[in-house]
């Protein structure tokens, strides 16, 4: 037998199966109801040894191919559907590749009409089991009870078989008849049982012979079934206002957000209604902005930075709780040793010089900066690492410290993301206000846009000092850099300053040099992560800034399109 004479005959089996249990359940005919028209836009497709088709299409909805003539029901509807079963699996090893293209498609439109037959035979196959009542002998409590443990599905699919049988058997007797017949999804199925059947109000205007259940189906097949939801929920909401607004009450207190720390990270979840979720879709589409040529990231991805892009500038704005005496944010312990030694792993601001390394597309990788005069792997740093963490004096070589001295507004100089792991071996991290321990990386990404509170602990944790919050750009270098930078400084990125942060090197903390606007550039988030976490360097030079990957390329702004 062919693949397409096999899946000719798995239709036809599958409508004639359909047709008797139908009749077991009390059928009703599409005639009476009016849907038994020709459905619009006829094609034809021959294929040898199954005879010709009517393949048509619905706008919005993809084209299916209907079978000849429906032959009498079977006597026996077990055997038929053994039958099926027995075709099914003569084709579960067919290479489908070998057919033809346009075969393809027609195999694909016998299969979406043989399960939208199956599904109607199920759902009248569900509601017989549960009348004869042999599922309670069982021991079973409810019948989805039994009916889960029977297929092995979850308690939610069970319920929503039954739940949608028992529908179609007692309110929507159109949809079941055109489910049977093809004609429709069981997408659209769903959509019809969940929207219109939840009233009493609602159920008796399906039989209004303008606008209820009849219209519906014909619109359904009409539609696709995104569509067909739309204009499903505003029929209920103009057939039963008073439902809708109990409805609408009854959702608003079911809205929960659930964010649970779980092994390497938070797990959120929840439900909203409407117009809650479209709020919040519309704060979390702002602020996702438009998507970069070169942003590889997910719909999903995108939308979880969002998230935390919109908690960061409700938590920098400080409009939450002004009175409270500490405002709402983040909040990192870290010890001094650990502050010393991260930015002893810090890769040097000194910019390295020779062939191939400017600021231009050549140069700057980032392991570079830690071998760079004053890095954490100087060969003429005099300490070896972890002396600074223990409270040793910070020294460099003398290349390092005469930069330094030289060094003034406009010269260039090196922004650099890379850590020396030896310097930070033995230590113990920073933790979150939970004792959740920080990465050095993301510390330091951290530490860029922070407050610093010094507080010394004596024995048995006494606090013997507590110094006042301070920041390493003070608010007037901050206004400076912003009126500098502008925007994001990411090549092709536009976001504003109420987007981002400051990002600067610890190096010159560390090594005593002054806090100059030079040495702050004004990143988004999301970028600001970026950097730090792909080891981004970034170059003052000519009065503009250079951007680096770990592997010493430059960095540039995506091109028009094509």
């Amino acid at each position: 037998m062919s693949q397409a004479t096999a899946m000719s005959v798995v239709a036809d089996s599958v409508r004639a199966t359909t047709r008797e249990v139908s009749a077991v359940a009390g059928p009703v005919e599409l005639e009476a109801q009016g849907l038994a028209a020709a459905p619009r836009g006829p094609r034809r497709a021959t294929h040898p040894g199954q005879g010709s088709r009517r393949v048509h299409r619905s706008p919005g909805a993809a084209p299916l191919v209907t079978g000849p003539s429906t032959p009498p029901g079977p006597d026996d509807p077990l055997a038929a559907l053994a039958e099926v079963a027995a075709t099914l699996s003569t084709l579960a090893g067919t290479e489908w590749h070998g057919l033809p293209g346009q075969a393809v498609h027609d195999a694909l439109d016998l299969l979406e009409q043989s399960a939208r037959r199956l599904e109607a035979a199920r759902s009248a196959v569900l509601t017989a089991a549960e009348a004869n009542g042999l599922w309670a002998l069982h021991g079973s409590r409810t019948f989805a009870a039994w009916l889960r443990a029977r297929t092995g599905s979850t308690a939610a699919a069970a319920a929503r078989q039954v739940r949608e049988a028992r529908a179609l058997r007692d309110h929507l007797p159109v949809t079941r008849a055109a489910l049977g017949a093809g004609r429709l999804g069981a997408q659209h199925t769903t959509v019809l049982v969940r929207e219109t059947t939840r009233t009493a109000r609602l159920r008796s205007h399906l039989a209004d012979p303008e606008v209820g259940e009849r219209f519906l189906v014909e619109q359904a097949q009409e539609m696709d079934a995104g569509t067909f939801t739309s204009l499903v929920q505003a029929w209920a909401v103009a057939a039963d206002p008073e439902g809708a607004d109990r409805a609408w009450r009854e959702a608003d207190g079911k809205e929960e957000l659930t964010l649970s720390p779980t092994t390497g990270g938070w797990q959120v979840r929840g439900w909203l209604d409407d117009v809650s979720g479209q709020v919040v879709s519309t704060a979390l589409g702002a602020h996702a902005g438009r998507k970069g040529a070169e942003d590889e990231r997910t719909p999903a991805q995108r939308r979880a930075a969002a998230l935390v892009s919109l908690a960061h500038q409700s938590l920098d704005a400080g409009a939450q709780r002004t009175a409270a005496r500490i405002r709402p944010h983040l909040t990192v312990t870290v010890s001094l040793e650990l502050l010393r030694a991260l930015a002893a792993a810090t890769g040097s601001a000194v910019p390295a010089h020779g062939p191939g390394l400017s600021a231009g597309p050549l140069g700057l990788p980032a392991q570079l900066a830690l071998s760079a005069p004053g890095g954490p792997q100087d060969p003429a740093r005099p300490q070896a690492p972890g002396s600074v963490a223990a409270g040793g004096p910070v020294e460099v070589g003398p290349e390092a410290s005469s930069w330094v001295e030289r060094w003034r507004t406009g010269d260039d100089h090196v922004i650099s993301t890379a850590l020396d792991p030896a310097s930070l071996r033995g230590l113990a991290p920073a933790t979150l206000e939970d004792g959740t321990p920080v990465a050095p990386a993301l510390l330091a990404r951290l530490a860029c846009e922070s407050q610093l509170s010094r507080v010394v602990f004596g024995p048995d944790s006494t606090v013997l000092d507590a110094g006042r919050d301070k920041r390493i750009f003070p608010a007037n270098q901050v206004r400076a850099i912003i009126a500098r930078d502008r925007h994001c400084q990411w090549p092709g990125c536009d976001e504003p300053p109420g987007f981002g942060e400051v990002h600067h090197s610890l190096w010159w903390a560390l090594h005593r040099g002054r806090t100059d606007v030079e040495h702050g550039v004004l990143l988004c988030w999301h970028h600001h992560d970026w950097v730090h976490a792909r080891q981004v360097t970034i170059t003052r030079s000519s009065g503009r800034w250079w951007f680096h990957d770990r592997n010493g390329r430059q960095v540039t702004a995506p091109g028009p399109g094509p």
